[in-house]
């Protein structure tokens, strides 16, 4: 209890020395505050001291660079070269990051001692050592040439590439330069102006070089789309199209830093914009959007000026022998059917349709491929395309070309004909339409149906009216008690007397069997084909007329049933 009492008296007298006087905690609060820049101040100027030292290292190893590049000669003095460039950008890097360190904490106070004065003097040392790192690139550098075979063109571009990589870093060390240097009070205007110039000059160039390239891809489309077999020019064309996008996307750097200068690029970015055919965040600008438009409208009408009477006249000319083709394949299409009409072929109906529009389609065929070749189109590639596309439809469209060959068989060996009455595939009915891939059939009840030709092929077919005669099989029957010769007398009056009836082949009238319940007679009249069903009912007509007549009964199926009584007695 005591100990607790202890600790809630305590308690309370902080609370009274925090409310008698609050100021008192505020003050040292201030007092930690204003002294903490003191505390740090050694801390930061030790780092900075480590940074002056890397810089003065990198300086010694430039230094050993030059020397060792003053002894070779060639290739390995080129190699020196590009490693003393990297050198003095790395040392660029170090000096911004130096000087921005030391105006940091000039900014908040910190007494920096003479690292002001150092980071001034390393900024005007750096100035000179930007622009005669860019010197050096820009000397160094060959321009890729279209005659260069296609890995020395290769080679060229990247080594284009990687000093345009270099030369931005070195403006944006030299425009991070000239901030800091303002910073520090320094009068940079006349430095700003060169710098200015400077990033003009180079935005020039960059324009110049990426229009030479956009120039070279377009003349090695040109040459490609004559030559498709040429693969130096295909490797070519690849390499300069990549790199093209590459040199445009090096050039939005130097556009960015002339944005921040104040300097129009819209100009340059409509040329990236042509070049690339994206539409970039830096790009998407209503001046640059106008312009492109502008420039879209002009070119537009300036190919209808130069080169739209030339294509018009192609298009003409195009359709003129699609025309020429298309009356010529009518023309040829109806003096092949007059010559299947006239000649003594039996040609199906399918086979003749078929012969006919192959030689149509082959007129068009050929008209079209002139055409083509007629604008300036290739039909190497296009041939070899149409067979590609080709083998991909062969191979998905597997069961329409089962039913193409099942059409093909049914086309040399002809077991039907338009117009046929056939059986086939549990489908009874008469043929109305055929083509190569499947047949069309209209029943008995007129109700239409189309089934593909593998079916049909692979099932028996009965043609019911293949023959121009066809034998009527009829049976009749009369009673037991009835009289047989008499009976086969008025079944022969009645068939001879028939007018449909042919003489020849003889009918045939014979006492067939002896039925359960009844004689039966079988009646085989021959009867032309389309007389089959009208000598069928008007036969069976007048035998049962001529039966009541006659007296002869034609009986039903009977049966006699015995009834047998069980008489039972009582044992």
């Amino acid at each position: 209890m005591k100990r607790q009492s202890i600790f809630i008296l305590l308690v309370i007298a902080a609370l009274f020395v925090g409310v008698v006087n609050p100021h008192a905690t505020l003050a040292e609060e201030g007092k930690n505050a204003a002294s903490a820049p003191a505390n740090e101040a050694p801390a930061k100027t030790a780092a900075l001291d480590e940074t002056l030292s890397r810089i003065e290292g990198q300086k010694a190893a430039i230094q050993g660079l030059i020397q060792r590049r003053g002894e070779d000669t060639g290739r390995a003095r080129e190699i020196l070269e590009r490693r003393i460039d990297r050198a003095n950008l790395e040392l660029l890097a170090q000096g911004v990051k130096y000087a921005t360190a030391v105006a940091e904490q000039q900014d908040k106070g910190v007494d920096m001692a003479s690292h002001p004065a150092q980071a001034i003097t390393i900024l005007e040392e750096q100035y000179r050592i930007a622009n005669s790192v860019i010197k050096s690139i820009r000397a160094r550098v060959k321009r890729p040439d279209l005659e260069f075979p296609a890995t020395q063109l290769s080679i060229a571009y990247i080594d284009l590439v990687d000093a345009q990589g270099s030369v931005n870093q070195a403006y944006d060390s030299l425009a991070k330069n000239i901030d800091l240097l303002k910073k520090f009070k320094v009068d940079a205007r006349q430095k700003e102006t060169a710098f200015k110039e400077s990033l003009e000059d180079l935005a020039v160039s960059r324009s110049i070089l990426l229009e030479i390239v956009m120039n070279d891809v377009g003349v090695l489309r040109d040459n490609t789309s004559l030559a498709a077999d040429d693969k130096e020019l295909k490797t070519k064309l690849s390499i300069s199209t990549k790199h093209l996008k590459q040199l445009a996307e090096n050039f939005q750097p130097l556009l960015t830093l002339m944005d921040n200068l104040t300097i129009d690029t819209a100009s340059y970015r409509q040329q990236i914009l042509n070049a690339t055919g994206t539409i970039s965040a830096d790009s998407a600008q209503v001046g640059l959007i106008t312009g492109l438009l502008v420039g879209w409208g002009k070119s537009t009408w300036h190919f209808l000026i130069e080169d739209g009477p030339d294509l018009l006249l192609k298009v003409l000319l195009f359709l003129l022998i699609l025309f020429v083709a298309h009356k010529l394949g009518n023309i040829f299409k109806k003096i092949v059917e007059k010559g299947l009409q006239s000649s003594q072929l039996q040609l199906s109906e399918l086979l003749r349709r078929m012969v006919l529009s192959i030689v149509r389609n082959i007129i068009l065929i050929i008209g079209l491929l002139i055409a083509l070749s007629q604008v300036g189109i290739s039909l190497g590639p296009l041939l070899a395309g149409f067979g590609i596309i080709g083998f991909v439809i062969g191979f998905a469209l597997q069961d329409s070309l089962s039913n193409f060959a099942s059409g093909l068989m049914i086309l040399i060996y002809r077991p039907y004909d338009v117009g046929d009455l056939i059986e086939s595939g549990g489908i009874s009915g008469r043929v109305s339409h055929m083509s190569i891939v499947n047949t069309t059939i209209l029943t008995l009840d007129n109700q239409t149906i189309v089934v593909p030709n593998s079916k049909i092929w692979g099932d028996v077919i009965k043609n019911v009216t293949a023959q121009t005669q066809r034998r009527v099989d009829m049976v009749f029957g009369i009673s037991y008690s009835d009289d047989v010769a008499k009976a086969e007398r008025v079944l022969e009056q009645i068939v001879t007397s028939h007018a449909k009836v042919l003489p020849d082949p003889k009918p045939l009238i014979k006492l067939h069997e002896l039925g359960d319940s009844s004689v039966n007679f079988i009646v085989k009249p021959w009867v032309n084909r389309d007389d089959y069903w009208e000598v069928y009912w008007d036969i069976t007509r007048a035998v049962k007329m001529k039966f009541d007549e006659e007296g002869l009964s034609i009986p039903f199926p009977q049966r006699d049933v015995h009834l047998y009584q069980q008489v039972k007695t009582d044992s």
